[in-house]
């Protein structure tokens, strides 16, 4: 019994160190002396704050082209954030003087095909001089909100590189708990990315076929085709085509248009198409196809109307806008009701007062269930993305996914759950997750028990890309 309490203790005062030092040496982002790398996932950021962040770059002397970095910050259309590109010692007389000019401020990217705004701030530019610089991003809304910062660049590198020790690694690399493969039935469509390749593939992996190529894909009701968007210069807009890629037709065409979804009578196709006019004020609104007579109407939604689905009354469509919750919308007439929407309240430390909260954190990819008993979804949770289901009516917010809490807490190990989409018989859900440290296929029942892994012969052969933009990677169909 001694020999156990004394393991037990050794054990708890090893955690407590391991805890401390991870911990410890966390930055902060508080500041250019602090500041955090760049993980390229969604954060949140408190109102009147600056963040800052940090990455390193080689210069390539006369090839500058070849040497550019490329900063992207997305932060679904909110305005009222901005980011400057700063070099160290610039960093401190920012200390001094938050007035300091940097060398480089992040304005809103234009489509030059369409001349909408398709990045709400990019900043592209090479540097004279090898070495570390900074990013300092400002929230001026007095409200938090949330944004996602990507760098990119041939010479770029997000993270020091490791230096070499003489001594043994004493950990073994820690991943998530590992859990049991199946299959299942029924057919799958799924992209690789955004605009890439669409494949078929029955539920074992077997009769795996490339069908078309294009964004957000998704069957018919009844199997026989399949549609999808496409934002091709030549011919953007909403395609449909037999479930083995012929006869493909375009049934609307316009620029930028994603999430196409077919009802459950087959006679309706909802979209959303971005129709922003002014910068800074990002506008999506959603469309409805008449199948047989190509008639467009537009419901009533919110500004951000994002990845539609419908009931099965084949007239109510759910959708998601970032800034508000989980909406739905009738294609007959009527406003757009709140089915998810913030909740609680905040403290707010500088006027030492409660609040309430304005802003749920970022949700995409609600999927209404074909019964039209619940909605399933992605959602924010501090540092990533997990699963929920909620009834139709908003009641029993229930969540699916959950990192484990030991690696969490100690070393920050949490899996991406994203993308998900129902069984045919709404028993299951089949989801993407990077937990085994690449985006691979997974299912679970709708109470978030059992999880398993599926389709993994596909996966260790097709690469799956996913960039948090709302992509609706997968359908499943009988």
């Amino acid at each position: 019994m001694t020999h156990v309490k004394s393991g037990i203790f050794f054990a708890l005062i090893l955690g407590i160190i391991l805890f401390s030092h991870v911990f410890a040496a966390a930055p902060s982002g508080n500041s250019p002396s602090d500041p955090l790398s760049i993980s390229s996932t969604t954060l949140s950021l408190a109102p009147k704050t600056t963040v800052w962040f940090y990455f390193d770059y080689i210069a390539s002397g006369s090839v500058r082209a070849l040497s550019r970095a490329n900063v992207t910050l997305d932060a679904n259309g909110v305005s009222g954030i901005q980011f400057g590109i700063y070099t160290p010692t610039q960093g401190i007389d920012w200390l001094r003087d938050e007035t300091t000019s940097p060398i480089g401020r992040g304005t809103p990217y234009y489509d030059t095909l369409t001349g909408l705004v398709v990045r709400d701030l990019f900043w592209s530019g090479a540097f004279n001089t090898s070495g570390r610089y900074l990013i300092a991003v400002t929230n001026a809304n007095s409200v938090a909100i949330f944004f996602r910062l990507t760098v990119t660049g041939d010479t770029v590198s997000l993270f020091p590189e490791p230096k070499p020790s003489p001594t043994p690694t004493l950990f073994v690399p820690i991943t998530v708990t590992p859990v049991p493969s199946t299959t299942i039935q029924g057919k799958i469509i799924f992209e690789t990315a955004t605009g890439g390749d669409i494949y078929t593939v029955n539920g074992d992996g077997t009769n795996l076929n490339l069908v078309s190529h294009g964004i957000d894909p998704a069957w018919s009701p009844d199997g026989k085709q399949i549609i999808f968007a496409r934002w091709d210069n030549s011919a953007p807009g909403i395609f449909i085509a037999n479930a083995d890629g012929s006869n493909e037709q375009i049934v609307f065409g316009a620029p930028r248009t994603r999430w196409p979804r077919m009802s459950s009578d087959g006679k309706f196709i909802v979209f959303s198409q971005e129709k922003t006019k002014v910068e800074n004020n990002i506008i999506w609104k959603l469309g409805v196809i008449e199948i047989a007579t190509g008639k467009l109407t537009e419901p009533q939604c919110s500004q951000l109307c994002f990845v539609p689905s419908w009931n099965n009354d084949s007239q109510t469509i759910a959708f998601t806008d970032p800034g508000i919750g989980i909406m739905t919308t009738n294609i007959f007439g009527g406003p757009a009701s709140l089915i998810l929407g913030p909740t609680g309240s905040y403290w707010d430390t500088a006027a030492n007062i409660p609040r309430p909260n304005l802003h749920m954190p970022p949700i995409q990819l609600s999927k209404w269930s074909s019964d039209g008993k619940r909605i399933v979804y992605s959602q924010f949770a501090n540092d990533h993305w997990d699963l929920n289901v909620v009834n139709a009516d908003g009641t029993n917010q229930t969540g699916l996914t959950r990192p484990d809490p030991f690696l969490y807490i100690l070393f920050g190990i949490a899996p991406q759950n994203v993308a998900p989409t129902w069984s045919p018989d709404n028993q299951q859900i089949l989801f993407l997750s990077d937990r085994n440290g690449r985006w691979e296929f997974f299912v679970t029942d709708p109470s978030g028990a059992n999880i398993r892994q599926v389709l993994k012969s596909l996966t260790d052969r097709i690469s799956l890309r996913f960039d948090f933009e709302n992509e609706r990677m997968v359908d499943w169909i009988k």
